[in-house]
This record gives C-alpha cells, sequence and structure tokens, in this order.
C-alpha cells in the first residue's frame, strides 16, 4: 500500500491540476496596491465617474468588489488620502491590478491607517472569522494548537495527561465534526486528528478562517459544526523573501523556522520552509510522577510553487513531517513489587503529503474552471505501557468545479464532483480493523444576490460512502445587511452534514489509562442537523470604531458514534447513539478601541451539550458550560512596542463516573489563565518576551490510580500540568 500511494503523490505533483479561485465575487474585482511597495491600501474609495451613488471600499487586503452600473466600458475614480487619485477605464469584468502613486505634496502630512489582525469577513454569507499572522504573534505561538490564545469561539484542549495529543473544540463539539482544510482541501483526517494540530508551525500560517455552523459543499461532504480553512504563505500573498525565528522557553522546549521565498518572475514563484521543534528536558512540575509534556524531536519541511497568469493559476507543495515522542513517568519506578516496568508512552510518526490546484479563467459569463488534488501517507506506531498499536493511512482526494453567472452577475452557480479514497489500517493489540473507503460525491452550489446588502446561497451534495451508503447533505445561508450604513449585519444558516468514524485513532486518548475498549458495535455513520443565526452591530463611538457580536447555533445528531466513560466499571464502550445527543452554542463578544492604539476583546460562552449514555441524558464530560475571554493589545504610537495580554475564565467541568465507589455528580474547579507578551519591532527584526499562566494554576489529581492497575487513569485533563512559564524568542526577515 506503501507504494501505491507514493506513486499516487508523484502523479499528483506532475500533474498540473486543482482549484480556481473561490473568491470570485460578482462585479469588477479590484485589488489595490501603492505604487512604490506591493502592501495593499485598505479603506480606498472606488466610484463609477457617472454614478458616484454606486462605489465601493478596498478590504484589508486591498480588494474591493464595484457592482456594475450599466454596460461597459465605463470610467471609474479611484481616491485615497496621502494619494493622487486616478481615473481609469474598465472595459471588462476581469480582476484589475491596480496602483496608486503617493502624493508627493502631502510628504509633511503624516498619514496612518490601522490594519486589523483579527476580524469578522463582511462579505461571506457564513460567519467567518478571519485571523491572520500579525494576530497569530499576539502569543507564543508555535503552532497550530495555540493560534487560538485569543479567539473566543475555538477552544483546544488536551485529549489526556500523558501524550500531549490536543483537539479542537468548536460549538462544543469535537474538532472530528470540523470541516478541516488546509488551502481548501481535506485536512486533519484520519490517523492525523490526534497529534496533528502539533505538526504544523504557524510561522507558515498566512490566515485562518474559521466558520461557525454547516460549511460549504464545495470542498468536501465531511464538517458539521463548522470550518476551518488555513491559508500558508506563499509568493503571492507574502512578501519577506527570508524569513528566520528561534523561540524557547523555561521549560526547555526549542522550535526554529526557517522561510525562503523567491519571486522567480512576476507570474511565478516558490517557497521552502522548514521547521524544528524540540522538548529534550524532562519535568514533572506538579510533582505526580508523571512528564509534564513529552519528550519529543519534530521535523517539518515543506516545498511550494505558485503560479498566477492571466488565464491560469495553479498552487503546487509537497510537505514531509517526521516526529518521535516520548511520555510517561518522569522516574524509576516507585513500586518495586509490581511486575510491570516503568510506564512510559512511545510515538513515532512518518508522515508526507502533497497537493496540487489549477485554475482556468473563461471569459464567457466571468466563468472559471478548476481542479484540485491531494494525496497522503501516514505511519504510525505506538506503546502505550504494554500495549502497542499500529496505524497506517494512504488517502486521495480529487475536486472538479465550474463557477459561472447565469445571466447575470446577481446570479452564480458553482457545480462539481469530487471523489475521495481512504485505505484505513490499524491494530490495538487485539483489536484489527481496516478500511477502504470509496467516497463519490456531486454537489451545486446556487448565489443569490439581488443586492450588495443581501446573499442568499442554497446548496446540495450527495455522496455515497463504501460504510455509510447514500447520503445527501442539503444547505443553505443568508446574509442580510439591515441598515444603509452597513453596520448590522444579519446571518442564518442550516443543513445536514455527515462523517464516518474511526473508532481507535479517534479515542486514542483512551490508550494510556486502563479502561477496557470494548467495541460493542461498530458505528458506520455520523449524521446530524445543524442551524443557527448571528447578528453583528458595527459602531463608532469617540471617533473609534467597535463591534459587537451574538451567535447562537443548535446542532442535532442523529446518528452518532458514542464513546460511553460514564461507567462504573472501568470500561469504554464504543457503541451507536441510542437517544438524543445535541449542543447549544451562545457566544457574546465585544470588539473596541478604548484608546488610540488599544484594542479590547471581552467574550462570553455557554455551552451546553448533551449526549444519552446507557440510557441516560448526561452532560457532555470535561467540557466547560461556561468561557469568559478578556484580550488587551496595545501598539505605541511610534508603532515599537506592543502589548499584549489574553486572560481565560474556565467554568466547572463534570469529571466522568469511570470506576466502582466513583459514582455521582463530581466537577472540577473554575480557574484562570492568565498570559502576556511584550513585543519590540525593529526594521527587520522583532523581539518578543512573554510569560504563560501566570496565576500559576497547577490541577490537581490529573491522573488517578497508578500504572497498569485496574484504576489507572489519565482521561481526566482538564487544565495545562505545567505552572507558570517564561518565554522568548526572536524574529528576523528581509523584504
Amino acid at each position: 500500500m506503501k507504494q501505491h500511494f507514493l506513486w499516487l503523490l508523484i502523479i499528483m505533483i506532475i500533474t498540473p491540476f486543482t482549484i480556481f479561485s473561490q473568491n470570485k465575487l460578482p462585479g469588477i474585482v479590484i485589488k489595490l496596491t501603492d505604487d512604490h511597495h506591493p502592501e495593499p491600501l485598505a479603506g480606498a474609495n472606488i466610484q463609477w465617474l457617472h454614478d458616484a451613488a454606486t462605489g465601493a471600499v478596498t478590504n484589508e487586503s486591498g480588494i474591493a468588489v464595484l457592482p456594475l452600473s450599466g454596460p461597459l466600458p465605463q470610467k471609474a475614480v479611484i481616491s485615497y488620502v496621502g494619494y493622487i487619485a486616478d481615473t481609469i477605464l474598465i472595459t471588462g469584468t476581469d480582476t484589475l491590478e491596480l496602483h496608486l502613486h503617493p502624493d508627493m505634496q502631502l510628504s509633511e502630512v503624516h498619514v496612518t491607517a490601522k490594519k486589523q489582525s483579527n476580524f469578522i469577513s463582511s462579505l461571506s454569507s457564513a460567519k467567518t472569522e478571519k485571523i491572520t499572522d500579525h494576530e497569530l504573534k499576539k502569543a507564543a505561538c508555535c503552532n497550530l494548537s495555540e493560534s487560538f490564545q485569543t479567539n473566543a469561539s475555538i477552544d483546544v484542549s488536551y485529549q489526556d495527561a500523558v501524550s500531549g495529543a490536543k483537539e479542537i473544540k468548536l460549538l462544543g463539539l469535537s474538532g472530528l465534526y470540523v470541516q478541516n482544510l488546509l488551502e481548501g482541501m481535506p485536512f486533519l483526517r484520519g490517523l492525523t486528528t490526534t497529534f496533528g494540530l502539533d505538526n504544523l508551525p504557524s510561522p507558515w500560517i498566512k490566515t485562518i478562517s474559521v466558520s461557525k455552523g454547516i460549511p460549504s459543499v464545495k470542498n468536501s461532504y465531511e464538517g458539521l459544526s463548522g470550518s476551518l480553512n488555513i491559508d500558508l504563505k506563499s509568493s503571492i500573498n507574502d512578501t519577506q523573501r527570508l524569513y528566520i525565528d528561534f523561540f524557547a522557553n523555561q521549560n526547555g522546549r526549542i522550535e526554529n523556522n526557517l522561510i525562503i521565498n523567491h519571486k522567480i518572475n512576476p507570474k511565478l514563484g516558490m517557497v521552502l520552509m522548514t521547521n524544528g521543534a524540540f522538548t529534550p528536558v524532562k519535568q514533572d512540575m506538579n510533582h505526580d510522577g508523571f512528564l509534564d509534556q513529552p519528550v519529543a524531536k519534530q521535523y517539518n519541511l515543506l516545498h511550494r510553487w505558485d503560479y498566477r497568469g492571466e488565464k491560469a493559476e495553479g498552487q503546487y507543495a509537497v510537505k514531509v513531517l517526521s516526529e518521535n515522542r516520548i511520555a510517561g513517568e518522569s522516574g524509576e519506578m516507585q513500586h518495586s513489587d509490581m511486575p510491570h516496568p516503568k510506564y512510559t508512552i512511545g510515538i513515532r510518526t512518518k508522515r508526507v503529503e502533497a497537493f496540487a490546484k489549477t485554475g482556468f479563467f473563461l471569459k464567457k459569463n466571468d466563468a472559471s474552471i478548476g481542479t484540485q488534488f491531494s494525496g497522503v501517507y501516514h505511519l504510525q506506531n505506538a506503546h502505550y505501557g504494554v500495549q502497542q498499536y499500529h496505524g497506517e493511512q494512504g488517502s486521495f482526494s480529487g475536486n472538479i468545479l465550474y463557477q459561472t453567472n447565469i445571466r447575470s452577475e446577481q446570479h452564480q452557480l458553482v457545480a462539481g464532483t469530487n471523489f475521495m479514497y481512504d485505505h484505513m489500517d490499524e491494530a490495538l493489540d487485539s483489536i484489527h480493523l481496516r478500511y477502504k473507503d470509496f467516497i463519490p460525491g456531486l454537489f451545486a452550489e446556487y448565489t443569490y444576490r439581488p443586492t450588495p446588502k443581501i446573499t442568499v446561497v442554497g446548496a446540495f451534495r450527495g455522496d455515497y460512502h463504501t460504510r455509510a451508503g447514500w447520503q445527501f447533505s442539503p444547505r443553505v445561508h443568508a446574509r442580510f445587511v439591515l441598515d444603509k450604513y452597513d453596520r448590522t449585519t444579519l446571518r442564518i444558516a442550516g443543513g445536514r452534514g455527515f462523517r464516518a468514524p474511526n473508532i481507535l485513532t479517534e479515542n486514542q486518548a483512551l490508550f494510556a489509562s486502563s479502561r477496557q475498549i470494548v467495541v460493542q458495535q461498530q458505528p458506520m455513520v455520523e449524521a446530524g442537523w445543524n442551524y443557527g443565526i448571528s447578528l453583528q452591530q458595527k459602531f463608532e463611538l469617540g471617533g473609534r470604531e467597535g463591534s459587537v457580536t451574538v451567535d447562537f447555533f443548535r446542532t442535532d445528531f442523529t446518528r452518532q458514534s458514542v464513546t460511553d466513560i460514564d461507567l462504573s466499571n472501568g470500561q469504554a464502550v464504543i457503541a451507536p447513539l441510542e437517544g438524543k445527543s445535541f449542543s447549544n452554542s451562545l457566544l457574546m463578544e465585544f470588539n473596541y478601541e478604548a484608546v488610540k492604539g488599544l484594542d479590547v476583546k471581552l467574550a462570553y460562552r455557554l455551552e451546553d451539550v448533551r449526549t444519552t449514555y446507557h440510557g441516560t441524558l448526561l452532560r457532555k464530560a470535561m467540557l466547560p458550560m461556561h468561557k469568559g475571554l478578556l484580550a488587551l493589545s496595545y501598539r505605541t504610537p511610534n508603532q515599537q512596542w506592543q502589548f499584549d495580554m489574553n486572560t481565560h475564565l474556565f467554568g466547572k467541568r463534570r469529571r466522568p463516573n469511570s470506576f466502582a465507589g466513583d459514582e455521582g455528580s463530581r466537577y472540577t474547579p473554575r480557574y484562570v489563565l492568565l498570559n502576556a507578551q511584550i513585543t519590540k519591532y525593529f526594521k527587520r527584526a522583532e523581539i518578543f518576551l512573554g510569560a504563560e499562566n501566570i496565576t500559576n494554576y497547577k490541577p490537581k489529581d490529573l491522573i488517578l490510580g497508578m500504572p497498569y492497575s485496574a484504576y489507572f487513569d489519565t482521561y481526566q485533563v482538564y487544565a495545562p500540568a505545567m505552572g507558570a512559564s517564561v518565554y522568548g524568542g526572536v524574529r528576523v526577515f528581509i523584504q
């Protein structure tokens, strides 16, 4: 199987396929930059010469969509403070890349603009939050798992107290129900779901898009609670020719990255990214006899090529990973009367993946055709004490899409087909599971925009899954701007989603405990309905902008794979859902520039998640019902210093009733995590110094019982085992 998938990857890379630009919108798409620098100009006004009432404003990427106002050709006027206004003749609907010249007569006037590092997309029909690379620098963010410290919607939590496994939670549900994408292609699937969040370095990331609610049908059949799409740095979206960083903390963690960005010509460029992450020091700060973090060694390498021409564009990349991690007891076995050796966990991972994307732009009806192909080979061998685990995965996905306007820009259609193949081979001692899943699918998405203030998207897809059979997924999204100043936006969404569970790898966090895993009946499919509403109100107070956002989402499962750890006999029983299972998620968020340069984010989230376990409807274990977030970020007027702080308040969590004599309602305590960082900016470098868990909160009883005993349990982790930690680093770059 290994050779089979390596050949697929080679064929895929040398074949120029993949996805078209899915972000094209009706009207004239205009990208505006400075004439002397490639930086985008945000906030520039563009309007028709003959119809000044019809216009647009460039967003943070310097892009604006100018609605048509009569037949072409027509003249448009572009204006921006500090730049010479320009009048251009627009003859067609192709994307225009324009440059403005600075007004030299204003050389004594200092014009500054603030670029948002975290914002909600105003054009998306779904509630989509954009996290940029500037936002990622506000905390100790070395990989994807640490990229959401200032985000109120997503949590990243440890799955157990020993191995270091982490998972995303969105709307109170596991990341398994999120449509995880890497530049529009399936990501974090199968064997990589347990440790994959640590395997993508954050300095490689340009933007992260977090969408809540049922996702689009265009990318894959997966996803129920939302989508997470990661865009990496490329020669197109990043201007730094060389980037080097170094990170270290007091716990012995060391990371470094090297990024080389070479623009071969205006149309073609390549990027080489390398990463090394090491944790060589053994530490037990809470003195429970176990390592607080695994001793780990990880290497990452990615090489990509990007092409952007007038009629076609493409991106092609190969990524390889090697990781070894060792966890378990920190010292010699204290109980010599026990027949077993010191309890350790060893996990060895090898992974190679590649993608190829190509899009072709057609003149008729502003249409485009695109394809995307990706492939993965993943090998993982591990031991959890005396248990042996082996996992091998080969996956391939392909997507072909066609996008066109129907008669006018008010009506847009995207239709296509995709195919996914997964070969999974897993073994845990005597349990051996093997899947060969073929999943062909068809989809269509229709977008209706009668006015710039109304967008309605209706979508449908049908898939045949080898294990799940035929599955049909209707979905709808709608966006309404309720006022003439574009300050009040209402969004609604609803639809159905499904996935096929891989019950062993998705429950690896249980391998570290003494629970006996019992597969009572192997679930073939998980399915449910998600629906929600979001309201955003922007305002201006004291000459500074702010926003208030409230959203509510509910998920109802019709079929689900349930892992029951609330049994007093110490078993973990995996079986299909019998009864109700639902999630209610409410988020209220306030953002405001309190004084010039000081951004304030205040959020409160309530999540009520319940599932039926052995005939009883219980609240989801180890999930806080309440969470609060306060994030402050201040940058000095001279732009040379930045101060960031984020405070997380976690409510109580229900502990599972795991073993005999442990029945009844038990809850973890409330606690606060406080993080802070100072950054000094230079012309070609940045130096940062920070601290995590400043309150030095150390949870008790993260690990219950002794290794190999009937009551050994590492699953009840609710907070980081490490106490207060100081870190620092440096970033050096050449534009």
